[in-house]
């Protein structure tokens, strides 16, 4: 969770912030919550895959992504938060309520640079709005995020496309596991690009079994990390 003295966020939030009130609030699945807001839309207009922050303590931000925009007027925006990791973070977007106004910091966007045209996505819970707003971008993806268990139905029922893994008591392991099987089974061929987001580590060992089993170059995997074991949000 990214953290800055009061003085600064005040600061960033006067630059960079934009009037925003929740619409909606409910529970796609145990251990998230999908927000609907109007917001002010920052310069270029909002896109799906946009980055943006809340401060949900004067010193401690944290960091979304834009998983939908819908409305005439173009400032309604879908976000789809993880809950499942205690702290103060979770504890101020649960607090949330229709009718609730706050400040959303945003800039123009910037989305992450993607390669090829049939990709794969990996990532965990605090990933998946991310990986769905560009996921439904169009082509053929690959689609596979590891979840809390409970929340391993739900999701699929919601989206049928994507392979949901429960969570075991490592970062990373089920999609590691999948991944080692997959590439073993010939399911990964014709992939030409892949997305690796959240867990630090667990990227780092998903890039290397693509590269190393010449699946993919090492030039056409993007990375993002959300959060570190011992360290949230990077």
């Amino acid at each position: 969770m990214p953290q800055a003295p009061a003085a600064l966020g005040d600061l960033m939030e006067s630059a960079l912030g934009r009037p925003a009130r929740v619409l909606g609030v409910h529970e796609p699945a145990p251990g998230f919550l999908e927000l609907e807001l109007r917001a002010a839309a920052p310069p270029g207009g909002w896109r799906p895959g946009h980055e943006i922050q809340f401060r949900v303590t004067p010193t401690l931000g944290r960091r979304y992504t834009v998983r939908t925009v819908s409305g005439p007027d173009a400032e309604h925006i879908g976000v789809l938060a993880a809950t499942h990791a205690e702290g103060p973070g979770t504890d101020w977007i649960r607090r949330l309520r229709p009718g609730t106004g706050t400040t959303v910091l945003t800039a123009r966007h910037r989305p992450l640079r993607e390669h090829g045209t049939r990709r794969l996505y990996l990532g965990d819970g605090c990933a998946l709005g991310t990986i769905d707003a560009y996921a439904r971008a169009g082509g053929d993806p690959v689609v596979t995020v590891e979840v809390p268990p409970d929340a391993v139905a739900p999701l699929t029922d919601r989206w049928p496309r994507y392979r949901f893994l429960p969570a075991g008591q490592a970062p990373g392991d089920a999609l590691q596991s999948w991944l080692e099987r997959a590439a073993a089974g010939g399911q990964l061929a014709g992939l030409d690009g892949a997305l690796l987001l959240g867990h630090a580590r667990s990227i780092q060992r998903q890039r290397h079994a693509l590269v190393a089993g010449r699946i993919l170059p090492r030039r056409a995997v993007t990375t993002k990390p959300y959060w570190a074991t011992g360290k949230q949000g990077l």
